[in-house]
């Protein structure tokens, strides 16, 4: 019997690990309410997994530690994933036979459901803690099922006193594995985030700039569409800088890249390429560009910036150019739009230059 209880323990880990495969963030009680109720689901499949290497005792009655996955998803998930998980347990146990140990088994699933998702709701304790009373209150009403349905006393206490440490160390271990893999991907995506995201402003860094721009340039290139490159950066930030410090450069640049995401958000892609330099990439023609530009430069010149309890009001200016009517591959495409740049700053700033040939 030992033997199978540490069975069902690895299967549970490594059910945990898989399972967290599928789920590209962690699942927690904000979580969207399909995703929660796929996290139960997924739970439930895991203890009918666990339910075929169960312990026989006879008349029809299996062991096993098939509310673990429940107890542990009810804790992240709350009531939704709970009675998912709970549902799919229960009706899964009549896979092992249709008898009156089946039904007790499928009704005492729902109560462990119901009470596991009432607990992670009310208990905002440390995982440990909360898990532990859950497989507590769990394991009360397994005892209760055992003991109608085992009829011989002497097997009914050998199995608890087997099942209860068995099942109480088996939760304490998958609740705390299923911790640090959450804690795991939480650093992972936060790894990923700070390497392609500008820690100051939010926008994509220039590293990431370099990635999508040779994306979005093939991908404009292969569907014979065009693709805008606006480069803009702060008129005078030096001065800027001088009078207010680098602690209040940074807060003009922190809140104008709050600006420039609000203004930006579905129509394109916005990078701080360094320093007081930015860039937008439009999978737009000239005209829309020029368009969304001047939306950007007149609202940012409009815009009040609060620095050292003063109000500070900046520019910018702009420069543009498009593929495939202006340039004919990556390279021109970023000259030609820091060339305009360069000559919206020779003519007086704060404007908007497209790239011309002439120029």
């Amino acid at each position: 019997m030992f033997k199978q209880f540490i069975a069902n323990s690895g299967i549970l880990i490594a059910g945990f690990y898989l399972i967290s495969k599928f789920f590209p963030s962690n699942i927690h009680q904000q979580s969207p309410f399909h995703m929660r109720l796929l996290a139960g689901a997924f739970c439930g499949l895991l203890s009918i997994v666990l339910m075929f290497f169960s312990i026989p005792l006879g008349h029809g009655i299996i062991a096993d530690l098939r509310h673990v996955p429940l107890v542990v998803v009810s804790y992240y998930g709350g009531m939704p994933s709970a009675l998912a998980a709970g549902i799919i347990m229960g009706t899964g146990r009549f896979l092992f036979g249709n008898t009156f140990a089946s039904v007790v088994s499928f009704f005492i699933s729902l109560a462990i459901a119901i009470g596991c998702g009432w607990i992670s709701q009310r208990m905002k304790r440390h995982i440990t803690i909360t898990t532990f009373g859950m497989n507590v209150y769990s394991m009360c009403l397994i005892s209760l099922a055992l003991f109608i349905n085992i009829p011989d006393k002497h097997i009914y206490t050998q199995t608890l006193a087997i099942f209860w440490p068995i099942s109480i160390v088996a939760t304490y271990v998958a609740a705390n594995i299923c911790k640090d893999i959450r804690q795991s991907k939480d650093m992972l995506q936060h790894y990923k985030q700070w390497a392609t995201t500008d820690f100051l402003t939010g926008l994509y860094n220039v590293r990431q700039f370099h990635t999508l721009f040779s994306q979005h340039f093939e991908k404009a290139k292969q569907q014979n569409g065009c693709l805008s490159l606006i480069l803009f950066d702060i008129d005078r930030f030096k001065l800027i800088n001088d009078t207010y410090g680098h602690d209040g450069g940074d807060v003009i640049l922190r809140e104008l890249g709050e600006l420039i995401r609000s203004l930006v958000s579905k129509n394109g892609t916005a990078f701080r390429n360094g320093g007081e330099e930015f860039s937008i990439l439009l999978s737009s023609c000239e005209h829309e560009a020029v368009t969304f530009a001047e939306h950007i430069r007149t609202t940012i010149e409009r815009h009040p910036f609060f620095v050292q309890q003063q109000t500070v009001h900046i520019t910018i200016s702009i420069g543009i150019s498009v593929f495939p009517t202006l340039a004919t591959n990556g390279g021109e495409l970023f000259k030609q739009a820091d060339s305009a740049l360069y000559e919206a700053k020779r003519q007086g700033r704060n404007r908007t230059v497209v790239y011309r040939k002439c120029e």
